[in-house]
Parts: structure tokens; C-alpha cells; sequence
């Protein structure tokens, strides 16, 4: 069966090449052959063609590579060895790097964090490249300052208690990697040794409490009375968070329970009575005070004015977060001069002012314009970035439709679980999409998410057809009965039909990619009305078949898509005409009863809108639209349409509750 999706799309690049011929415009490939609007317009054809035999690119394992030497951009053959290889001491598919990373001296990636498996690999594998080929020796990172101070501590000392608390403040991932980063740090010589600088806010309280903790003398070193209660409530706080912390890591360890303490609460007496008792702090703390101070001060106040603008959802909360972090780099780039490497979520690595991007901040200016903007254009040609796209995360640009199609000849050509690097500028319509943001893409086919966003791993995969929700619904509908009625009104009766029915329906609904395939089959409720000693039955079914497009790809909890569908609805009027006691020859078989049905069928046309709220394996839902009876509307008997019978439209508005579970 042809896949609709693959279709309509081919038919829309066909159009478009006809557009470009009768423009007569060429599409400029960087330094790759141009290529026609004739060349263009044969492409489109083939597409069309390919959909039709239902023969779409398949994942490629040959040793032709696509962007090296193909004079046609979209026929794309990508061979494993052009991917990047996450797991082994190799280069391989960063080769496109090779001969530009010299030109630059500020490298960052973005990513979406909760693909942490993936991203964390690829901070690892970039560290090393950019290391070995482009002079790096600083990393940044989106973290705040004390969890970086503790990073740096353990990579330089290999303090096996620091890893812990690193262990316990980061993801899974992260931390394995970074214990990937103690062996390659030590294996450096001296002069060639990593740097790690935090560039965040302070979001996190726990690594604050254990490097101020860290920052303490001996116990046994005496101390003014006045601070005897905040340091050892210090000390105390340090050690109860890692007893907590280590519970969470041991679900089977149920031992205390006993008290519940509030570490932010404990910080901001901590902050009131170091303002108060600085002096003192500062003969007690002696070469740490400066540090000590930063933290409990400078960096708790940045923090407590983040809070404040969170929790009232401003606008300020993502402006100041971002110049604080452009703040925060200057400094650091200050006192460690040299090549920097950072990996941060996609939005903070736009080159250019954002008018509305995936994040949905409006003119903003992220980290790297704000570096590449630096006053005095220190920066200005100093600053490549490189973004994740994962192949069911495509929402980000100006155009997040478009993103999905300019991607998919290359999703379709990539080996699974792979990533790929593309150069923007060899793609014209990347180039126009995307060019002004970022250097380049590095596609991502590996859709696991990280242990810690492990419910959203059932929702990953795109090309689940197999996926499927089984639904349970009611179903209201308005069925325009009022010729039927006045019919059985002339005929003496007193009782009429409900225009407004009910039925109880079962439903299917399958995944294809962006797509949602859905079937539903209903049954009216029946309704009876009497006239003299007769009895009339009506009653039905209904089955329709939706197609419809998914809106929010990148929520797994929330479905929104609108549809068309097409279906056939069916009424039936049983009549029971009984023995009034004078047997006729058009009485039943015995003279007691006869029987007589009247059937009007429709195949109806559907207008649909569908939202479905997952919660887990269970799903709630509900869907309006409009059904137009595209057929015949008298009703029949014995197949043949009785002429002078009232006409009924099987059309009308409706809506549906449903009850679902997830598959």
C-alpha cells in the first residue's frame, strides 16, 4: 500500500520544480555543481515515481558518499564510515571538520538534553576531536558554578568522593563520561590539560551545600561562637543531602526518614548570616574566604534573583539568564585564554537574533550571538556552532514544517542508531533555513532518551507503524430526522425520534511517522416509538477512517491533530405490524407478526479535530468534526430506494469522549 505521507510530499516537490523551471532559476550547491530547474524538475518526477512503487530511500549501507563528490545533493547514499562513531577512539564522520576547525577558536554544539545517552557521547568525542585538531584546552558547559568547580576538582585530583557527589548532582551519562574525561585528562602532558569552567546560574542547591562544605577548616579549628550554628549546619546539611541522595540511588535502602530537611531554606539563613558575620567568616575561612563568598553571595544572589523572576513567569527569567552565562564566559575567557568548547541545549547556540525559535523566546540573543557580538568584533569570525537534530526532534528554525522535508532525504539515507554530519552550505535550502544559526547540523538516528527521560523512550520512534491505541468512546451526533418524524406525526403518532443520537464506538489509531491512521466503528444506540399497536425500531452503525496530521510532535504527553476521514453510516427502521385478531394474507407467516425493515446507508466525508492527553499507558480524548453525506438520502427496502420515502442526511456535526490505553 502507498504510504500518503511519502506521496503528497513528492506531489508538492513536483510542484515546486515546476515553479523553479518556469523561473528558470538555479539552486547553488557551495562549490558542488549547480544544479537546473530541468535537473530539479527530473528529481521531483522520480520522487513522485518512487512514492507511487512504494520504493522511498532506504537506509543505505553502501560505500558512496553523498556529500563528497554528488553533483545532485538529494541523491544521498551515506556509508557507516561517514558516521560518527560515539563508542571507539575514532574520528570517523568528523572529517568534514578537518580542514575548517583551524579558522575558529569558539566550538559549540546543541542538543536536546533529553536525548542524555547520545549527547553525552558526543560532548566526549567532540572534547577529544577539537583537543587534537583545533587546540581546545576550555570547556564550557551549561551547569552552575559549584557543580564545574567540583568537575574541575575531581579531574584534577581524582578524589574517588568528589565523582560521588558528582555521580548524584548529574545524569547517569554524564557522569559515566566524565570518569571517560579523568583517563584522557591524565593521559595529557601538563601544558595540554582540560579546563572546565560552569557557565550557568546556580539552578541547583545540592552541589552548592557540598563545595561550600568542602571550603570549611578542620573541625577542629577554632571558631567565633557566632558561627558555630551555620557552620555546623553546614556540615550537617552536606552530609544529610548525601544520605538522601544515596536512598534515591538504592530504592531497596529504607532506613531513616525521620526528618525533612529543606536545603534552599537552610542556604538563605546560611546567606542572611554571612552578610551579618563577614568579618568573622573571613578570619575563620582565611585562604577560602574569597571563594566562600562568591558562592554564598554573588552566586546566591544571582540564583534567589532567577527564582524570583521564574516564579512569576517574566520575561526576565530567560534574558538574564542568557547575559548572565555571556557574562560568566568573558570572565572565564579572561583568566584562561585560549580555544573554548561548550555543549548547550540547541537554543542557546543561535548565531543570530531569534524572533521566535523551538524554545518559543522572542527576540532573544542567545550565548553565541552574544559572544559573536562581543563589543569590538573580538569574536565576530571566531564562533562555529553545531546543532543536534534528532529524527523525531526536527522542531526548531523558522519554518518547523519545512524542517521535516528538507531532512528527510537525509534521515532516510542514514544507518540506524547513527550520526551524521552535514555541512549547511552544500544545502541550499539548509543553507537558507539554517545558515545564518548555525555551521552545521549533526543528525542524530539514535532516538533513546537518557535514563532520566526514559517514559518518553515508547513515544521516540517515528516510524512506528506498529504502534497503536485501542480507544473506548461515546459518541453524540445531531442527525437532521425531522422528515422522518413529520412522516410518523401525519401517520397518528405521538412519539418521534431523538434527532440528537448516541453510540458506543471502538477505536484504533496507528502511528506513520508525522501521521496518525485512524479507524472507528460505532453503534446508535436504538430508540423505539409506537404508533397504534405497531412498534419502530431505529437503529445503526457507523465505520470511519481518519487520516490526520500530528501538530505537537515533540510532546509525548499531548496529541493534537486535524484529519479528514471517510465513512460509511447505515440506519435501519425495523417495523413490528402484529395480529389485531382478523388474519390477512399480508400478515406474518402464522398471521401473529410482520416483519419489515427500511435501510438508509451513507459513505460520508469527515472534517475532523482530534486531542488526546497521554498519561502512561492510558489516554483521554476527544474529537469534533463534521460529516457530509455524499450519498443518496431516501431510505430503501429490498435494495431499491423508495421514491416517496422522507429523505434523512446521515451527515452532521458530532463529538466524542474517548477512554484509550497505548500500545
Amino acid at each position: 500500500m502507498v504510504k500518503l505521507s511519502r506521496l503528497f510530499w513528492a506531489v508538492i516537490l513536483l510542484l515546486q520544480a515546476f515553479v523553479g523551471l518556469a523561473q528558470e532559476k538555479e539552486v547553488l550547491i557551495d562549490s558542488v555543481q549547480s544544479v537546473t530547474s530541468d535537473e530539479a524538475l527530473i528529481e521531483a518526477i522520480e520522487a513522485v515515481e518512487a512514492a507511487v512503487n512504494e520504493s522511498a530511500p532506504k537506509k543505505s549501507t553502501s560505500a558512496i558518499r553523498g556529500l563528497g563528490s554528488s553533483a545532485h545533493v538529494s541523491d544521498i547514499t551515506i556509508n557507516d564510515a561517514d558516521t560518527v562513531h560515539l563508542y571507539d577512539t575514532s574520528f570517523r564522520g568528523l572529517h568534514l571538520l578537518d580542514s575548517v576547525v583551524g579558522k575558529y577558536s569558539i566550538f559549540m554544539t546543541g542538543e536536546n538534553h533529553t536525548y542524555t545517552e547520545s549527547n553525552a557521547r558526543l560532548w566526549l568525542k567532540m572534547i577529544k576531536y577539537l583537543h587534537a585538531n583545533a587546540g581546545v584546552r576550555n570547556i564550557m558547559f551549561e551547569y552552575g558554578f559549584s557543580y564545574g568547580y567540583l568537575v574541575n576538582e575531581y579531574l584534577q585530583t581524582g578524589d574517588s568522593t568528589l565523582f560521588s557527589s558528582i555521580d548524584q548532582f548529574a545524569y547517569d551519562e554524564y557522569s559515566s563520561v566524565i570518569k571517560d574525561l579523568k583517563d584522557f585528562n591524565d593521559s595529557l602532558p601538563e601544558t595540554q590539560k582540560l579546563y572546565f569552567a560552569a557557565l550557568d546560574i546556580e539552578r541547583g542547591v545540592y552541589p552548592i551545600v557540598k563545595l561550600l562544605d568542602r571550603l570549611l577548616p578542620p573541625q577542629s579549628l577554632y571558631m567565633d561562637d557566632s558561627l558555630y550554628v551555620d557552620v555546623q549546619s553546614l556540615r550537617s546539611l552536606a552530609s544529610y543531602n548525601d544520605f538522601q541522595l544515596d536512598k534515591e540511588d538504592d530504592p531497596e535502602n529504607q532506613s531513616g526518614g525521620g526528618f525533612m530537611f529543606k536545603t534552599g531554606s537552610s542556604l538563605r539563613l546560611l546567606h542572611h548570616n554571612f552578610v551579618r558575620n563577614e568579618a568573622k567568616f573571613k578570619d575563620y575561612l582565611g585562604a577560602n574566604f574569597d571563594l566562600f563568598k562568591r558562592v554564598i553571595v554573588s552566586n546566591y544572589n544571582a540564583l534567589h534573583q532567577w527564582e524570583e523572576y521564574e516564579e512569576n513567569n517574566t520575561v526576565q527569567e530567560y534574558i538574564f539568564r542568557e547575559d548572565y552565562m555571556y557574562r560568566r564566559f568573558l570572565e572565564e575567557k579572561l583568566m584562561h585564554p585560549g580555544n573554548w568548547f561548550g555543549q548547550f541545549g540547541r537554543c542557546h547556540t543561535t548565531q543570530e537574533l531569534q524572533t521566535n525559535n523551538s524554545c518559543e523566546w522572542f527576540v532573544f540573543n542567545s550565548l553565541a550571538n552574544r559572544i559573536k557580538h562581543t563589543k569590538g568584533g573580538v569574536y565576530a569570525d571566531q564562533v562555529m556552532t553545531l546543532t543536534m537534530v534528532y529524527d523525531d526532534d526536527r522542531n526548531f528554525g523558522a519554518d518547523k514544517i519545512y524542517a521535516e522535508i528538507m531532512l528527510d532525504k537525509y534521515f532516510y539515507a542514514m544507518p540506524e542508531r547513527s550520526l551524521y554530519l552535514v555541512d549547511i552550505r552544500r544545502d541550499s535550502a539548509l543553507n537558507a533555513a539554517y545558515g545564518n544559526d548555525f555551521n552545521y547540523l549533526i543528525l542524530n538516528t539514535k532516538k533513546e532518551r537518557g535514563t532520566a527521560y526514559s517514559y518518553l523512550n515508547a513515544a521516540a520512534d517515528n516510524s512506528n507503524s506498529d504502534k497503536m491505541k485501542i480507544t473506548f468512546g461515546a459518541r453524540f451526533q445531531h442527525i437532521n430526522l425531522s422528515n422522518l418524524n413529520k412522516r410518523f406525526s401525519e401517520e397518528g403518532g405521538n412519539e418521534l425520534f431523538s434527532m440528537d443520537k448516541s453510540a458506543a464506538e471502538i477505536g484504533f489509531l496507528t502511528t506513520d511517522g508525522k501521521f496518525k491512521n485512524a479507524t472507528a466503528i460505532g453503534f446508535w444506540f436504538p430508540e423505539d416509538v409506537q404508533i397504534l399497536a405497531n412498534t419502530y425500531r431505529l437503529k445503526g452503525f457507523y465505520v470511519s477512517s481518519y487520516y490526520m496530521l500530528e501538530m505537537l510532535k515533540e510532546n509525548s504527553w499531548l496529541d493534537v491533530f486535524p484529519g479528514i476521514g471517510l465513512g460509511y453510516s447505515k440506519l435501519k427502521l425495523n417495523t413490528e405490524e402484529r395480529y389485531n385478531g382478523t388474519l390477512l394474507l399480508e400478515d406474518g407467516f402464522l398471521g401473529e407478526t410482520k416483519l419489515t425493515q427500511y435501510v438508509n446507508d451513507a459513505f460520508t466525508l469527515d472534517a475532523t479535530f482530534m486531542v488526546e492527553l497521554n498519561l502512561g499507558w492510558f489516554m483521554l480524548g476527544y474529537q469534533t468534526g463534521y460529516c457530509f453525506d455524499a450519498s443518496n438520502k431516501l431510505w430503501k427496502s429490498n435494495k431499491t430506494h423508495l421514491n416517496l420515502s422522507p429523505e434523512v442526511s446521515l451527515g452532521g456535526y458530532y463529538q466524542t469522549l474517548k477512554l484509550g490505553v497505548n500500545f
